[in-house]
């Protein structure tokens, strides 16, 4: 009894063998008709890129893809055949094929190298990072969509597959400008005079920029004045000019003075003012030099009253004094 049943299992196995070697040297069409071996995969990714908006000309972010990889088998009364093929097809090497075929202009998008797979009977997960770039000139908080192809090449018996995502993102605001001095940042003027600096304020960033103004260094008894703000539109080459007037002390006398004055500026995004950015400063050295006739009249007046009492003094008593 135990010999006509070892021989039945033999016979068995030594006929998936040979049903296995003819489905595995015969054509794929025909190979089809008692069996299917279909890679399927499947993508996830992390949600948190389509909610914080990348930043501009920085350094991007990057994300994570898992990429779940398995190979089903198909074929009815036959799946026990196709189980056995997928068995002899177990550790052989996959490519995860990884391409972004559509994105915003604005945008760069790069991908790590690409996973490789092992044909297993269980799925298997593995990871791929994606990281986007956002150009300066990309609209602030504009939405865009990465589009992603994820190809599984064909593997001897098992059928490849394609799978697509997409993934919605937005750029950030940059909050950048930069100043530049028309006519120079050092100037002699006397004391009488007013210095007056023109300054163009440039917009660096993306999106319409509000940047208010602060004097916050003043030399004891000198003025500067300056405007609270301007408003800068967006696009390359906008900007806006300010004007710095600064005047010396006007006290009588000769003057040789040389000071410092600084301005402080924020950039701000002009429809959302929450989103600030990083100050800058505005710094210029004026030199005083000359005499001053203002202040004169601290000196004069009290002359005026000295020659006015001598003059009384002589009419009304060394006059008569004479005359007799």
């Amino acid at each position: 009894m135990k010999k006509n049943f070892k021989s039945i299992k033999a016979t068995i196995i030594m006929g998936l063998l040979l049903i296995s070697m003819f489905v595995a040297i015969a054509p794929s069409t025909s190979a089809a008709i008692l069996y299917s071996l279909q890679s399927y995969v499947n993508a996830e990714y992390d949600v948190d890129i389509t909610n914080i908006p990348i930043i501009p000309r920085g350094t991007g972010k990057a994300f994570t893809i898992n990429i779940t990889y398995g190979v089903t088998v198909s074929g009815g009364i036959f799946n026990l055949i196709g189980t056995f093929m997928r068995e002899i097809h177990r550790g052989r090497v996959v490519t995860i094929k990884i391409d972004t075929f559509e994105y915003p202009e604005w945008a760069s998008v790069s991908i790590s190298q690409e996973p490789t797979a092992t044909v297993d009977d269980i799925p298997q997960t593995y990871k791929a990072t994606v990281t986007v770039k956002v150009d300066e000139d990309a609209p602030a908080f504009g939405k865009g969509d990465i589009k992603i192809r994820i190809t599984i090449p064909k593997v001897g018996l098992i059928d490849g597959t394609q799978k697509e995502i997409e993934i919605p993102f937005s750029a950030g605001y940059l909050p950048i400008v930069d100043h530049r001095f028309v006519e120079g940042q050092n100037k002699i003027i006397g004391p009488m005079d007013t210095a007056v600096f023109p300054i163009d304020i440039i917009n660096l960033g993306n999106a319409r920029t509000k940047v208010s103004f602060e004097l916050i260094s003043i030399p004891e008894g000198w003025a500067a004045i300056i405007a609270d703000y301007v408003f800068i539109e967006e696009g390359e080459g906008s900007k806006a000019k300010v004007y710095l007037t600064i005047k010396p002390p006007k006290g009588f006398g000769y003057h040789d003075e040389t000071k410092n004055i600084v301005v402080e500026y924020i950039p701000r995004m002009a429809e959302r003012p929450e989103f600030e950015g990083v100050e800058g400063t505005i710094s210029v050295l004026v030199e005083s030099r000359g005499f001053s006739v203002i202040g004169i009249e601290v000196v004069l007046l009290p002359l005026i009253m000295i020659i006015v009492i001598i003059y009384l003094l002589y009419h009304f008593v060394f006059k008569k004094r004479f005359r007799k």
